[in-house]
């Protein structure tokens, strides 16, 4: 007996069993983006950003403005006609001015506009209309008053940012990631900015309204993540993997209905329905912000709390 007692005695106690995090599966292991280092994950976005800010810059040094403005920044003139020409005719008709866009009513009146010309085009332009289309309404914007628009669409962008990055370093009261998250909304504006100077689109009340979303639509899912990392000690890879399911859910939801509204807005004369220019543009800015969101946060964001989070600051930090 007392042999078998000094066996029981002697013998390894049992280790108790782990507690082991199972790998994620399901849509959130399929949407994971390539796994990248860390290093290199930052640079990527980095690097879109400087060539977004190469394009901006060199439309400010050839334009004397970050953006080409459209008639409500620019100046120009307006004029509404009631005819059943077409496009192509109204173009040649008018090819002495400097005709931008044409676009079509709901009560099949057409609207010409035109980039800002001299007192003598302007004075001849109305001349041919009053003579040619009796009763077609003139509008024109001066310089003057464009200017002054500039200015108050200046403000309201540095405004808008600036209050949205003092409340994310209110909430997060740390610089790196508060950082992270301010950096990324800056980096979706300006590769929006460089898209509508590649792809022509102007600066218009619509387009600006756009880019004052834009820096709401740009921190939602860096917050979502940034309150993720930092609010649970552990567990860094399961948590990113989590916030990036719902982030692209979030982000392609966005995305995929602003490419509706950009091809009923646009295409909708094949219905027999005026087309929208305001609200195709509106949705091309916003196609381009959200997509730009996609790589800011998910390489630029998440790689720099990632690195945050195993650096030492971050260790003795959050643990």
């Amino acid at each position: 007996m007392k042999d078998e007692d000094s066996k029981k005695a002697k013998a390894p106690a049992q280790k108790k069993e782990e507690k082991v995090v199972p790998p994620a599966t399901g849509l959130s292991s399929k949407l994971k983006f390539p796994e990248l280092p860390t290093k290199q994950a930052i640079a990527i976005p980095l690097v879109l950003l400087a060539i977004s800010i190469l394009i901006v810059g060199f439309t400010f040094a050839t334009t004397g403005s970050p953006l080409h403005l459209g008639i409500d920044f620019k100046g120009g003139t307006m004029v509404t006609l009631k005819t059943d020409r077409t496009d192509e005719a109204l173009n040649t008709e008018f090819g002495a001015y400097p005709i931008k866009i044409i676009t079509h009513g709901s009560g099949g009146e057409k609207t010409l506009r035109f980039s800002d010309m001299s007192n003598e085009q302007e004075t001849a332009l109305a001349a041919y209309v009053n003579d040619h289309y009796p009763g077609s309404p003139i509008e024109s914007i001066g310089s003057t008053f464009s200017a002054a628009n500039q200015v108050q669409a200046v403000i309201a962008v540095l405004v808008a940012f600036a209050g949205m990055a003092i409340t994310v370093f209110i909430i997060f009261r740390n610089p790196i990631p508060s950082g992270a998250v301010v950096m990324s909304a800056f980096a979706d504006i300006m590769v929006a900015m460089a898209l509508m100077n590649v792809f022509g689109v102007e600066l218009t009340f619509g387009t600006l309204a756009a880019l004052l979303m834009l820096i709401g639509y740009s921190v939602d899912t860096d917050i979502l993540l940034t309150t993720k990392v930092l609010g649970e000690r552990k567990y860094l890879e399961k948590k990113i993997a989590t916030c990036r399911t719902t982030g692209l859910t979030m982000t392609g939801t966005a995305i995929v209905a602003f490419v509706v509204l950009y091809l009923v807005s646009t295409f909708s004369w094949v219905f027999g329905m005026s087309s929208i220019p305001v609200l195709s543009n509106i949705s091309l800015v916003m196609i381009f912000g959200l997509l730009a969101d996609l790589i800011n946060t998910w390489f630029f964001n998440a790689g720099l709390l990632k690195w945050y989070m195993e650096s030492p600051a971050g260790r003795a930090k959050y643990g």
